[in-house]
């Protein structure tokens, strides 16, 4: 057509519709769009030269407008690190896989592209903060270890697995301030045989002593077993188990998070997602425990007060459900509802 201008705009005409849609479905294969985002506009342009023919000029020209639509999100979101926001412009094709060409052509000089691209503000911000590294912090250290009423080497192996776990640090023969030292005690004693079903009843109680209340751990459980052996390697298993529990809190300077009416349990994994995504300060985010009642809590690591916490779950989306931050419960234990 005379003094149409090289090149046809997408959208126009069959062939345009057809390279449009297979362009928007090749984005969302590629990256998906993000469970909650929001539109972003953008243009870009590029030279067509000798060395630069029409359609490595459009490519160039997608490229620069999807960069754009980043721009003016980076722009919303507020002020930003200048080395952080350089190094989330670095990584443009990454923060803008899903995306949609509005407009794509040339006048034979230059190349044009208009896009419209799905980026989320809440994983945007959080890559933009900058929070305070913690400080690192050591496990308390292990200075002695008592048996009594347990198998031989009972105790011995119970202070080498948490050691080796991370939850203790082996403090025996150095010097180490009263604070971090802790006592590792384990007490085992048989209550007696049972007659129906045949066997035998162990109490352990298992004792990790420290420097005040806060410092000391403890736990209690009874094991049943054909043997008295087994029955007390099941209550020492047990008692254990509760402890580390807690240590693992403790020393680990996290939060945990206790949500009620978590399932099913694919809706769990989407809120450690999506603390993990959005929330600022939230490094790591597990499964720590499941409750008798049902409910499940999550350990978040992270520069976090349960304030903080608390305060931020109300800006969190989870696909499929809410999530509702009710009380804070202990200092690092927040309490929240799926519905």
């Amino acid at each position: 057509m005379p003094g149409h201008p090289r090149g046809e705009t997408f959208g126009r005409g069959r062939v345009g519709r057809g390279l449009l849609a297979a362009v928007f479905v090749l984005a969302v294969a590629l990256g998906g769009t993000p469970a909650w985002a929001a539109p972003f506009a953008g243009t870009g342009h590029a030279p067509i030269s000798e060395k630069v023919d029409a359609l490595k000029a459009r490519g160039q020209a997608l490229e620069r407008a999807r960069r754009a639509a980043l721009e003016e999100a980076l722009e919303q979101v507020g002020p930003a690190d200048a080395v952080q926001r350089k190094k989330i412009l670095d990584e443009a094709a990454v923060w803008t896989r899903a995306y949609r060409v509005l407009q794509q052509g040339d006048d034979g000089a230059t190349a044009t592209a208009v896009v419209s691209v799905e980026i989320d503000t809440g994983r945007l911000s959080k890559a933009l903060a900058v929070p305070a590294a913690p400080a690192a912090k050591e496990g308390p250290a292990l200075v002695a270890v008592r048996g009594e009423g347990c198998a031989e080497g009972a105790a011995e192996s119970l202070a080498q697995r948490w050691i080796k776990a991370g939850l203790l640090r082996d403090g025996r023969g150095g010097t180490i301030s009263a604070a971090a030292a802790r006592t590792l005690e384990l007490r085992c004693r048989e209550l007696g045989a049972v007659s129906y079903p045949r066997g035998v009843v162990v109490e352990a109680a298992v004792v990790l002593r420290g420097e005040g209340r806060d410092g000391t751990a403890s736990a209690t459980a009874v094991g049943f077993a054909a043997d008295p052996a087994a029955a007390a390697a099941s209550a020492v298993e047990s008692a254990s188990n509760q402890v580390s529990a807690n240590m693992s809190v403790q020393t680990a300077g996290g939060l945990r998070l206790r949500l009620t009416t978590p399932w099913p349990a694919a809706r769990v994994r989407r809120v450690e997602r999506a603390i993990a995504e959005s929330v600022i300060g939230a490094q790591a985010v597990r499964v720590a425990a499941i409750g008798g009642d049902g409910s499940v809590t999550l350990r978040i690591d992270g520069p976090l007060s349960a304030a903080e916490l608390q305060e931020r779950l109300a800006s969190v989306q989870v696909p499929g459900a809410t999530l509702v931050a009710l009380e804070v419960e202990a200092p690092d234990v927040v309490h929240a509802r799926l519905q």
